[in-house]
């Protein structure tokens, strides 16, 4: 029993300090809380997981980075609303995220690639994130593409991505299996 004032004093702020908390909690858990915005988890897109790597990257460089083309698994269209990486590694930045179409590209193309790359078979343009439908039991006709930059010496991959979507009145989430491997490369003029 604590029978002193600094010691009452400083239990009685640790009482208050854990039934805020639980306040707060409660009424995070009651908005839905950070469990991906009040979403219901999905499963409506086909899954691909797979890896794609680049080994070439310069620190301070920009390139755009491909996530898969999504499919819809179901009887009913959807619409992608947006996609996020889950986990980006130390070393990469990622800076935004836009939308190409198939026919800009000539077709679903996995890239790694800076600007001149991704503009070798002609200008394209990558859009702002958008909408995107997906008919039934069929493809996208755009994916999304992440413009990412190289901070330092990268620590991982880009792992996993989160796509939120519509199908009817509901939005969904959910997450797929994708990884990117970004390395540094030589130094110029080295092999």
């Amino acid at each position: 029993m604590l029978t002193d004032t600094a010691g009452r004093a400083t239990w009685t702020r640790v009482l208050r300090a854990a039934a805020a908390l639980a306040v707060a909690g409660a009424l995070t858990a009651a908005a839905g809380g950070d469990r991906a915005g009040g979403h219901a988890q999905g499963r409506a897109l086909a899954g691909t997981g797979g890896l794609l790597g680049f080994d070439h990257a310069r620190t301070g460089d920009e390139y755009w980075v491909s996530l898969p083309l999504q499919t819809g698994t179901g009887d009913e269209s959807l619409t992608l609303l947006r996609t996020r990486w889950l986990r980006v590694p130390a070393g990469l930045e990622v800076l935004r995220y836009g939308v190409v179409t198939l026919g800009q590209m000539g077709g679903y193309g996995l890239v790694v690639a800076d600007d001149e790359t991704l503009n070798e078979d002609g200008p394209v343009r990558v859009g702002p994130e958008r909408p995107v439908r997906v008919p039934p039991h069929a493809a996208a006709r755009a994916y999304v593409l992440a413009r990412v930059r190289v901070t330092g010496p990268v620590r991982g991959d880009l792992s996993g991505y989160r796509v939120w979507y519509r199908q009817g009145a509901v939005e969904y989430r959910q997450d797929l299996a994708w990884d990117v491997e970004i390395r540094l490369g030589p130094p110029l003029g080295r092999a």
